[in-house]
């Protein structure tokens, strides 16, 4: 009898903290999953103000090669486009996908914070990457934290002891805990685990890839511009590009925007963005710094370290090397859960978006679209 007590107990505990966590909208979260991969999708968002430009359109456009439909197929893709010297030569959907659909960015959007953090070193709001990140956030979580510099967070090097279980697996959801650290910084924002930003001596300056970083990066751009995050996209990045209205998903109602996921915008809105970054803003207009953007796209990483794949500031790094293929160097992309990724390489003046279900073969889809391609010049 003791015993059925104890279990009863315990089973009211258990129920009492699952209708918690469903009031405070974590049940919802796990069930939403990570939102949807195509718009709309339920949750809260902030609209991201576009100002969309025409896009300049290869005619005829090119189709995808035979190899280039079986990593299409394979990989259960939603779209393919490929920009080339600012004209849009290749554009694929799958069935039931348009041109005008927005998808979900996942970490796509990591990106673009990595971005703001150094437009707003060249605009004079940060000093340097390396301050500490407490210059600007003073005040706020605990000593240790307050000394890390802007780039460890950048870098993903911080050594923030936070979502070390499951953090960068590809099946987030079935490693997903409605009551940990993670689920809280989703439906609360950085403020509902701000006691928890604490860091392991052992691995500050190992690359561990965490939200958590990109959170706060994301609070640092609203404290130093004081300007919500989806306002600052917009104004910094999205209508300069001349992109279309997007949706960003927020914590909860009434919080800031998650700064590490989410993002719903058309892949060919991501095709601008990838341009406009590349190519460093618009004609007459910098984006950033000459020296930040090539930093930003990896300039001055050796042959072997991108052979290895290389996380830099908050943007991969990688090469193409393959014998016998006629596209060859080295190329920065973005990427998201998923497979989601915007490919850049300013040598070629080249921009290629990819969004689909499972990772497609990273450089074979790279490598497929320029065989789709007419050579230059036809």
């Amino acid at each position: 009898m003791r015993l059925l007590t104890i279990f009863g107990i315990a089973l009211a505990v258990t129920c009492a903290g699952l209708a918690a966590a469903y009031s405070a909208g974590l049940i919802q979260l796990m069930l939403a999953g990570y939102p949807q991969p195509v718009w709309p999708a339920s949750g809260a968002f902030e609209i991201v103000a576009g100002a969309p430009k025409p896009v300049r359109v290869s005619r005829p456009p090119a189709r995808l090669n035979p190899r280039g439909e079986e990593l299409f197929e394979a990989s259960d893709s939603r779209a393919l486009l490929v920009m080339r010297n600012g004209s849009l030569d290749l554009e694929t959907y799958a069935d039931g996908i348009r041109a005008d659909t927005r998808l979900n960015s996942y970490s796509l959007v990591k990106s673009l914070i990595g971005a703001l953090v150094l437009k707003a070193v060249s605009e004079g709001k940060l000093r340097t990457l390396d301050d500490p990140v407490g210059t600007y956030m003073p005040g706020f979580a605990g000593q240790a934290f307050q000394k890390t510099p802007v780039r460890d967070f950048l870098e993903m090097r911080s050594g923030l002891d936070f979502e070390r279980d499951g953090a960068d697996k590809q099946d987030r959801l079935a490693t997903y805990n409605p009551f940990g650290k993670l689920a809280q910084l989703h439906t609360g924002g950085l403020s509902a685990v701000e006691s928890h930003l604490t860091a392991r001596a052992e691995d500050r300056g190992s690359f561990i890839y965490q939200n958590v970083n990109t959170a706060v990066l994301g609070r640092l751009l609203s404290e130093v511009y004081r300007t919500p995050l989806y306002d600052l996209l917009s104004e910094k990045i999205w209508q300069p590009a001349g992109a279309e209205e997007a949706y960003w998903l927020r914590h909860a109602e009434g919080t800031a925007v998650t700064a590490y996921c989410c993002l719903y915008a058309t892949p060919l809105d991501w095709i601008r963005v990838g341009q406009f970054l590349m190519e460093n803003g618009t004609p007459g207009s910098p984006f950033l710094r000459q020296d930040l953007w090539q930093e930003f796209f990896g300039r001055g990483l050796s042959r072997n370290d991108l052979s290895s794949g290389v996380y830099g500031l908050h943007i991969r790094h990688n090469i193409l090397d393959r014998k016998g293929e006629a596209l060859q160097g080295p190329f920065s992309y973005m990427m998201g859960q998923g497979g989601q990724i915007v490919y850049m390489m300013p040598d070629r003046h080249l921009v290629a978006v990819r969004f689909g279900e499972h990772h497609a073969l990273l450089h074979s889809t790279l490598y497929s679209l320029w065989n789709s391609l007419p050579p230059p010049g036809q």
